[in-house]
């Protein structure tokens, strides 16, 4: 137990606590952390201490029957073996999750590091040991039990006293400034489409199977979202996106949020790490059993305000639907619908949704804008057979999730997104700003990347039965959204401007993960409307730019603070 805590605390602790981007700020939330840490880490300890006695007690019966220092040689090669122990947990979790041993190079330089390392604690070790079985008069065990609490009570030491210096409050945009003579209100229509690729939009537009995007591109403007962070998470670059500002300004680096009680709000990195993964494991315990809870990321765990909520503050009716940050509603816009309402792909990994207060506003409304996501069977029964005709198939071989079932659950929040966005739209045919978020792209090039692109996979393409037959389906999710942002388009009484913004792009899988198509670095951009003048050069975009433009579309001036530039000529009059 006490080389657990001893070792977790110093190695572990500032891992969990780094990657889960835990920022305790009260003594109790510290006491709170270290505690569970500390419980944490013993637990594994003693149950890998406790396999690691029966290895002992093969060495020492090899060796001759007894050790000479018996005491001393179960407590000292205790330490070596539990982190034996847990390194080939690790590996066995990674391989029940992947089924395979592909790693990062990153990693493989980590595992020599960590092997070259070992065998240096062992030489130590054993040296140690010769010195203690050679005295005659041997110094009692219960020393290297006092040591191994000192270093345990350091260990947590090192983790509070950084944490006591005050950091520096982040530069954000607190509101907008209407610039003096503004061109006329023209409506504004954000979609947030994520994983949008041209590698798939492209092909769609040229064959016409795209005509409101191919309408869009040809009269306005079009070009490559440049992504940043790889591997490219969400999370973090929506957060830049609808804010204009860094993650280290943001405070959001990943795509879930987590809670605990008696812990500050958290993160929950889903990315596979060789030193953490039996600590995931333990995490995915806490919530199976609701210790702690996943949840989409909250409003509060955005440190700057997003844009709409920037134009709500200054006056501009606005709605937003099913964008991230936008629980718990109120004060963000005249009509929300967060990202807490309805059911996607997350409820597979157990993200939890418990309004504590209506996940909409206004309340009053609440009825009307919650009744697309009535958990009444499907919102269009006939979507999921247009999308992929024919009898449902089984679930490919080559992947361990099933994509059909994927399927299933993008295009239906989707359908139910579009409907209450159709459905504000109806109420407010003039509504000055909108922004709908459509994440059901980015789910289906996650699970049929490989049957649409087999080549980007030489040797390993799936079978060609499901390349026919499932091919084609990221096709025709892209007809779909193009004919449903059609459909939303068209219920403007006034022609708005357009603004479709993607996070990142798509291509096969570049680090561990269930799918094996993943995010790549260029996304997709397309802005028109009686606002945006027409251009045929393909415009470079950065996360960054995104606010900047929509505050010089409305009427206001540029925040100073954001780091990016408007992708539109000034439209004031003087």
């Amino acid at each position: 137990m006490l080389w657990g805590i001893a070792l977790g605390l110093w190695i572990l602790a500032p891992a969990v606590i780094d990657t889960h981007h835990l920022h305790p700020e009260a003594p109790s939330q510290w006491v709170v952390l270290l505690g569970a840490l500390t419980v944490i880490f013993a637990i594994v300890g003693a149950v890998l201490g406790f396999i690691s006695g029966f290895g002992l007690s093969v060495v020492e019966s090899l060796a001759g029957g007894t050790f000479h220092a018996r005491t001393w040689a179960y407590a000292l090669f205790t330490g070596i073996a539990v982190v034996v122990l847990y390194a080939a947990d690790s590996f066995t979790i990674h391989w029940l999750t992947y089924g395979s041993f592909n790693f990062e190079p990153l990693v493989y330089r980590s595992v020599i590091v960590f092997g070259l390392s070992s065998v240096i604690a062992l030489v130590v070790l054993m040296v140690l040991y010769r010195a203690i079985s050679k005295r005659t008069a041997q110094p009692p065990p219960v020393i290297l039990a006092r040591v191994l609490t000192a270093v345990a009570a350091s260990g947590a030491l090192a983790l509070v006293l950084p944490s006591s210096a005050a950091s520096p409050s982040p530069v954000v945009v607190d509101s907008l400034e209407r610039l003096p003579a503004a061109a006329e209100d023209v409506p504004l229509v954000l979609i947030a489409l994520d994983g949008g690729s041209w590698r798939l939009l492209g092909p769609a537009l040229e064959k016409g199977a795209a005509p409101t995007l191919r309408h869009l591109v040809e009269r306005g403007m079009s070009g490559t979202v440049n992504a940043l962070w790889p591997p490219y998470w969400s999370g973090a670059a929506w957060a830049a996106i609808v804010t204009g500002l860094p993650r280290e300004t943001t405070g959001v680096y990943e795509d879930l949020a987590a809670s605990a009680p008696g812990l500050p709000l958290f993160q929950a990195p889903l990315r596979s790490a060789l030193h953490l993964n039996p600590l995931f494991s333990i995490r995915s315990m806490l919530v199976a059993r609701g210790i702690v809870s996943l949840t989409p990321p909250p409003r509060a765990l955005l440190r700057a305000k997003p844009i709409w909520q920037l134009l709500h503050e200054a006056g501009v009716q606005t709605a937003v639907v099913r964008h991230r940050f936008t629980y718990p509603p109120g004060g963000q816009a005249d009509i929300v619908v967060s990202d807490w309402v309805g059911q996607d792909q997350w409820e597979r990994l157990r993200v939890r949704r418990r309004p504590m207060v209506a996940p909409v506003t206004p309340e009053d409304k609440a009825d009307h804008l919650l009744a697309p996501f009535r958990p009444s069977g499907p919102s269009d029964p006939g979507l999921f057979t247009r999308l992929l005709p024919g009898p449902r198939p089984h679930k490919p071989a080559d992947v361990p999730l099933d994509p059909i079932r994927e399927l299933e659950i993008a295009s239906d929040i989707d359908d139910r997104t579009f409907d209450v966005s159709e459905s504000i739209i109806r109420s407010y045919p003039k509504l000055p700003f909108l922004a709908v978020y459509i994440g059901g792209l980015d789910s289906v090039q996650h699970a049929f990347w490989q049957y649409r692109f087999p080549n980007d996979f030489p040797g390993a393409s799936p079978a060609q039965s499901d390349i026919d037959r499932l091919g084609r389906v990221p096709d025709e999710y892209v007809r779909y959204f193009d004919e449903r942002l059609g459909r939303l388009l068209a219920l403007y009484t006034r022609e708005p401007d357009v603004l479709i913004v993607s996070d990142h792009g798509f291509g096969p899988t570049t680090i561990p993960s269930s799918w094996r198509g993943w995010h790549a670095q260029e996304g997709a951009f397309i802005a028109a409307g009686p606002s945006i003048p027409h251009s045929t050069k393909s415009v470079a975009v950065s996360y960054y730019d995104v606010v900047p433009t929509i505050a010089r579309l409305k009427g206001f001036r540029e925040p100073d603070v954001v780091h990016g530039r408007a992708l539109v000529p000034d439209i004031s009059r003087d």
